[in-house]
């Protein structure tokens, strides 16, 4: 079996980043230029098309790195927002304010129109996203100069499983967050079919019957199409799209099968409670593992409901240490703990997680087999929604030629043997996982708003 990588155009080293003012963007000329964002539940991405010389650029997002963490800090004494990797420094020095990450998480469910609290003030999930899709459009603007008015998004195949209102609920969200945002015109293409997109540019003639794997921070995605480097300029792709699969099953339920299994046990899960020996109740353990649930876990109401759970627990040297995480609010330096040991994990047999943080010397020793003991069920499911794709395209396993991995969970082993196993003649391409997407994206914006212009 082949294995390789792809290169894409390189960015320059030093991107000038010069001050504007937004209220002159209309003055721009906006028609020769698109892009495409990868806006991910973990991590984000976008990429220029330029329709004056044909290029497609990936755009530094934060300082000289071409993905920014979807993440937002907002300061209790600021009206300035942080993100990226600044607002998870904010959050990690402990400043005063609120950390939020995995919004994407929010779109087509109730959490949209509950919304969340900041600073005392209620605040709907679209100003949020919107303020970090607006951020991010100012940088690719900022690079090219120029005001961006076209774009192709991405977006999972279902935002939420076996509930087709609540998905288009959520593409109809994200439309009018962009819209708000200043985008003229939005499209959305699948995520595997823009990674798709990305390889044929390194595609010669041949034709290759391709399946995309993406499995990003919340769901896996699936594609089945045709590819070929003569099919780049052609405007109309359905008929090369064979099938389209996936699944609400990402990184971020990675994270918690292991925190479940690895972590929570040492702040009390599967301990006792009350007089007649139950179960310490399971909630506020989930809810720590959940990045989307964590910030309703600091309010006045859920800490003192905590606090008399733990009066009644039968291990009050584990559960303490649930109540200093919610009190002390460092339930995402706990999950980011989680997220490296995963990290770690899928290129070593063996982890340690210091947990010092919670109480002096706590460490947490992990290896490859409980790792993959956790993520049983979520393989078992993503195994399954790739032989539904290959149905439904209606070609054997073994006539596909190559597999294309994108997505930072396809770097987790137990994945790669399954593609192995699945489909056991083809070549492997696992270049650029986190940018493909965004790069593909953009070869779409291309190919819509400016080829033949």
């Amino acid at each position: 079996m082949l294995w390789y990588c792809f290169i894409y155009p390189q960015v320059a080293d030093e991107i000038g980043e010069s001050v504007y003012d937004k209220t002159s963007m209309k003055t721009f000329k906006t028609a020769a230029i698109a892009c495409g964002i990868d806006f991910g539940t973990s991590n984000t991405t976008v990429a220029l098309a330029n329709g004056r010389d044909a290029s497609i650029t990936l755009v530094p997002v934060e300082e000289q790195h071409l993905t920014i963490p979807s993440t937002v800090f907002f300061p209790s004494e600021s009206p300035e927002a942080f993100f990226g990797r600044k607002a998870i420094h904010a959050y990690v020095a402990r400043e005063e304010g609120r950390f939020m990450r995995s919004f994407k998480r929010v779109l087509g469910t109730s959490l949209m129109k509950d919304g969340t609290t900041i600073s005392g003030t209620k605040t709907r999930f679209e100003h949020i996203i919107g303020h970090f899709i607006e951020h991010i459009k100012n940088k690719a603007e900022l690079l090219a100069d120029m005001g961006i008015e076209n774009v192709v998004a991405g977006r999972p195949v279902h935002f939420v499983d076996g509930n087709d209102k609540a998905d288009r609920e959520a593409e109809g969200q994200l439309e009018a967050i962009f819209a708000a945002a200043g985008f003229k015109h939005v499209r959305f293409q699948y995520e595997p079919i823009a990674a798709a997109f990305a390889h044929e540019l390194n595609m010669g003639d041949k034709e290759m019957l391709a399946v995309v794997i993406d499995i990003g921070g919340g769901t896996s995605d699936f594609t089945i199409m045709r590819l070929s480097g003569r099919y780049i300029h052609k405007h109309e792709r359905q008929e090369d799209i064979l099938a389209n699969a996936g699944t609400r099953i990402g990184g971020n339920d990675f994270d918690r099968a292991l925190s479940l299994k690895c972590f929570m046990p040492l702040l009390g899960l599967g301990s006792l409670w009350g007089s007649k020996g139950l179960g310490f109740p399971l909630t506020p353990f989930f809810d720590l593992s959940e990045l989307s649930k964590i910030q309703y876990m600091y309010t006045q109401k859920y800490k003192r409901d905590l606090r008399g759970l733990i009066g009644q627990a039968n291990d009050k040297a584990l559960t303490r240490r649930l109540l200093t995480i919610v009190e002390e609010e460092l339930g995402h330096t706990l999950m980011s703990r989680v997220e490296e040991s995963k990290i770690q994990l899928s290129s070593s047999e063996q982890a340690t997680a210091d947990l010092a943080f919670i109480e002096e010397g706590l460490q947490v020793h992990l290896d490859r087999s409980q790792f993959e003991e956790s993520l049983f069920g979520s393989i078992e499911n993503i195994q399954k929604t790739i032989n539904e794709c290959v149905v439904q395209a209606g070609v054997k396993a073994d006539a596909v030629a190559l597999v294309i991995l994108t997505g930072g969970g396809t770097a987790i082993p137990m994945i790669r043997q399954l593609t192995r196993g699945i489909f056991p003649h083809a070549e492997i391409s696992e270049g650029n996982r986190l940018s493909s997407v965004g790069f593909g994206l953009a070869c779409d914006a291309r190919r819509y708003y400016l080829d033949g212009d």
